[in-house]
């Protein structure tokens, strides 16, 4: 008898409880097997890993050193049969959900809590993506659950659930040269200062823009945030999610100003591919409908 995932089962036990009598107990064996089994593999592996001190047994050194090494691996043996267990259930194994940037993660973080407490909890995964980003991250297997804005590409495969809308405003910085023009900004006010763009996250499906003229010039990023802090700084011009800028424009960090052309309205989408229906998926999906509703 060599090392076993068992063995070290029935030793954490042994010193858990600080006898053999004891650990059978536990174990529901006798407690003339549970000193078989230890003495066996002391036996083979040529190391002693308790002291006997009549009826009491403690850990040597060398016993100590394989509980320290032993845990993790019990630990991990529970959690790959408690993650088989949920699959065969319908679990999936993990769940990653891909999130528009515009979409303010501190509206879900009570569902989070909530998931990681229900009985379908799976490693969750959270990614932004920007515009058409989500909506290629959900049909290129990159996530199995989306929050994306505007409408899905053609083709199907994929089903949605309006969860909201998101505004914008015309922000810039308090110092900005346009806070001077005194009436509702024009196109060639704003063509002659730089556009803080937010960069589509897409890889392979066409590109999408907002709020950019042809020939504009444009600093662009990759994060919602780092376009609101070039904009902060007075580096240029840009539309904002409302919800997202009342701290900056409260502070005086930002400024909102009129513009003759504005910026719609942007309707947020559940999505989800068809042909997925694992129980940590449809959790996801019935919550954040349920959130928005309420």
């Amino acid at each position: 008898m060599r090392l076993t995932l068992e063995a070290i089962k029935v030793i954490e036990t042994i010193a858990k409880t600080g006898s053999f009598t004891k650990a059978g107990e536990l174990l529901y064996k006798a407690p003339s097997t549970i000193s078989y089994t230890v003495s066996k593999i002391e036996e083979q592996m040529g190391l002693q890993f308790f002291e006997r001190n009549g009826p009491h047994v403690t850990l040597t050194p060398i016993g100590q050193i394989l509980l320290e090494e032993g845990k993790p691996l019990l630990t991990a043996v529970s959690d790959l049969e408690s993650r088989l267990n949920k699959i065969a259930g319908g679990v999936e194994e993990s769940i990653h959900i891909a999130v528009d940037e515009i979409f303010p993660i501190t509206q879900i973080l009570p569902l989070i809590t909530q998931f990681q407490q229900s009985l379908v909890a799976t490693p969750l995964t959270l990614s932004r993506e920007v515009m058409m980003g989500a909506w290629e991250a959900l049909l290129k297997f990159r996530a199995d659950l989306v929050i994306a804005v505007g409408e899905g590409p053609s083709g199907g495969g994929y089903r949605t659930y309006p969860i909201g809308v998101v505004p914008f405003i015309f922000c810039v910085a308090s110092d900005h040269p346009l806070t001077v023009i005194d009436r509702p900004l024009e196109r060639n006010d704003l063509l002659a200062y730089p556009a803080i763009v937010l960069a589509d996250s897409a890889r392979y499906m066409p590109l999408r823009t907002a709020g950019l003229y042809e020939g504009q010039q444009r600093i662009t990023v990759t994060t919602l945030a780092d376009k609101i802090a070039l904009q902060k700084a007075g580096m240029g011009h840009g539309f904002l999610p409302e919800s997202m800028v009342q701290e900056a424009i409260k502070a005086g960090e930002l400024v909102t100003l009129p513009v003759l052309e504005g910026h719609k309205e942007e309707t947020l989408y559940l999505a989800w591919r068809t042909a997925d229906e694992g129980l940590a998926q449809q959790w996801w999906r019935e919550a954040l409908a349920d959130h928005w509703v309420r």
